[in-house]
């Protein structure tokens, strides 16, 4: 009698939850259904680049944001690969005002063997367009790191210690790699821009880098994607390369690239700024950057910007960036994208790379578990005053005053054609300064020389803008190759 009492209870509440679930199954599989649709259908508008700013559904935007690489799975997460994580990120960066990130695409994970791609790392990519459509946050992916968080370099285990930016065979594989991805997202309308690489030269071999590699590099990569993709436009993200007279300077790639790059981390650059972070030669860092750049010929962006709450408070920090955003913003500035969207968490601190450079675990605008810092607030701000402006018809303004760079500065090494050279030479003339030009020998040390040009025009640049010059440092009048 109580086996048939249980088994008629039994009945009854399979019974019931049979009606519950008839009852709202249907709706909870519209639902369902509905959202599976929301997020396949959604999309981005295709941005294209005018020249002068970046514009989408016919009107000029500036793309704002942070580099993305996640708090607990860090450069590791190719294969620590968490969907749900990855999501809340996104999540995080639409609630901060973000409608763009830039990404690093691991060389080794996305061609482990020359020549061969990894299936699951360009599956893992669309999915991270899928979110990029969801949450409305445009994809800046940077190409072949590479370089990236200290002093670390992510290499590809069919290096062999040659040199990616010269050997014949790794720009070969270089630049069929760069194709792969034009090939299968030229058309890609969650992508914003390409970025060749995160600060070349390459950091493996930075020393070995001359300016006819740096442009020969930049010309071969250019080319590739340019084949299969009319569509997106290009930058190199180089960090001081116009500071410091590098191989990737403005001038050297200005005919490959459509816009260009800076990461004014002016705390680090002490010989140029000495000052205190929050001193207005410091704050100027940024403006300073976007007009020396952009006098090369393009529009400049800022790439990476920012300090770690590891070496300053973070009510400072957001000051200092609240200053280099708008000031950058006055110079014409394109875009803002800092350095970095997150804190590390507390497990990647006894891991390399953090292990080894601990400043690098505190530089993002949220900590590790997504609680906001006081730069997420003044980025939010930032973002939505950039959001109200009107670009329409905007050119740059001419300038009061310009500051000159010499051609030796703007030329590459081993160009002869502004020494006053003329006819057939019986005794060639050489030069040591552009040494780096004749076979086996090391580019010439010119630091000193370097030092004091900047640190004049740097000077100049502030006390232009102390004398009321209006855009007295504007990109296209106030540096000029003479």
């Amino acid at each position: 009698m109580r086996k048939n009492t249980i088994l008629h209870r039994a009945v009854k509440i399979v019974l019931l939850t049979l009606v519950v679930f008839l009852k709202i199954s249907p709706q909870y599989l519209v639902a369902q259904k509905s959202s599976q649709r929301s997020s396949a259908n959604a999309s981005l508008p295709k941005v294209h680049f005018d020249g002068q700013y970046f514009v989408r559904d016919g009107k000029r935007f500036f793309p704002v944001g942070a580099h993305w690489v996640p708090a607990k799975a860090a450069m590791q997460w190719p294969v620590q690969w968490d969907p749900k994580d990855i999501e809340a990120d996104f999540a995080k960066m639409h609630e901060l005002g973000y409608n763009m990130t830039r990404l690093d695409m691991m060389w080794a994970w996305f061609e482990p063997r020359p020549g061969d791609y990894n299936p699951e790392a360009f599956k893992e990519f669309d999915y991270l367009i899928s979110l990029a459509k969801k949450y409305q946050i445009y994809l800046h992916p940077s190409l072949f790191i590479g370089g990236e968080v200290g002093e670390a370099y992510w290499d590809v285990a069919y290096r062999h210690g040659r040199n990616p930016q010269s050997d014949p065979e790794m720009l070969r594989l270089e630049t069929n790699h760069a194709a792969e991805f034009a090939r299968r997202y030229g058309n890609e309308s969650a992508i914003i821009a390409w970025d060749l690489t995160d600060e070349p030269p390459f950091w493996i071999v930075a020393s070995q880098t001359t300016d006819a590699m740096a442009i020969n590099w930049t010309r071969l990569i250019t080319g590739a994607i340019r084949k299969n993709d009319q569509l997106h436009p290009i930058v190199a993200g180089t960090s001081q390369e116009d500071l410091d007279h590098g191989p990737f300077r403005p001038d050297n790639i200005k005919d490959e690239v459509d816009f260009f790059s800076v990461h004014p981390f002016t705390i680090y650059n002490a010989s140029l700024y000495p000052d205190p972070m929050i001193s207005q030669r410091q704050t100027y860092g940024a403006a300073f950057q976007i007009a020396l750049s952009s006098g090369a010929g393009h529009p400049s962006m800022i790439h990476e910007m920012g300090a770690s709450s590891a070496q300053y408070s973070p009510d400072r920090i957001a000051t200092y960036d609240r200053l280099m955003m708008y000031s950058g913003l006055g110079t014409g500035s394109i875009g803002f994208d800092l350095w970095c969207y997150t804190d590390a968490s507390p497990e990647q601190y006894k891991k390399a790379p953090y292990l080894r450079t601990p400043q690098e675990t505190a530089w993002g605008m949220t900590t590790w578990d997504r609680q906001d810092k006081p730069l997420a607030v003044e980025f939010k701000k930032f973002s939505k005053v950039l959001a109200q402006l009107d670009m329409t018809g905007v050119v740059p303004a001419s300038a009061d005053a310009a500051i000159v760079v010499p051609n030796e500065w703007a030329k590459p090494h081993g160009d002869f054609s502004h020494f006053g050279l003329t006819g057939p030479e019986v005794t060639p003339y050489v030069s040591l300064f552009d040494a780096d030009a004749v076979p086996g020998q090391s580019p010439a040390s010119l630091s000193d020389d370097i030092q004091w040009l900047r640190s004049s025009w740097l000077n100049s640049f502030v006390l232009a803008h102390r004398a009321g010059l209006a855009n007295s440092a504007h990109a296209s009048d106030a540096f000029s190759a003479d």
